[in-house]
């Protein structure tokens, strides 16, 4: 079998992209469904590929993980019951 960077992905969830690129990396994107297609013998979308680059990018980054590991999701507010009386708010 073919060495290739990406590992076979073609059994995942597939998730429609739509971006523009320009022509020379789309002759790239091409010819590497192409070689992937040699390696796994699978069919994959530009989708797919370009998904799949961009996913194993990020996981690569390290200070991006970094960041992504810090960055915390905003807590919700309390649902506190709503005053619906003033004898609840004022004391006697």
């Amino acid at each position: 079998m073919t060495a290739i960077a990406l590992p076979a992905f073609h059994f995942t969830t597939r998730v429609k992209l739509a971006l523009d690129v320009g022509h020379e990396l789309h002759q790239d994107i091409e010819r590497y469904r192409a070689f992937y297609k040699q390696a796994y013998n699978a069919d994959v979308s530009e989708a797919d590929i370009v998904r799949e680059m961009a996913r194993r990018f990020m996981e690569a980054d390290r200070e991006f993980q970094d960041f992504k590991g810090a960055v915390r999701p905003r807590s919700r507010p309390s649902r506190k019951p709503a005053v619906t009386s003033l004898h609840e708010v004022i004391p006697k």
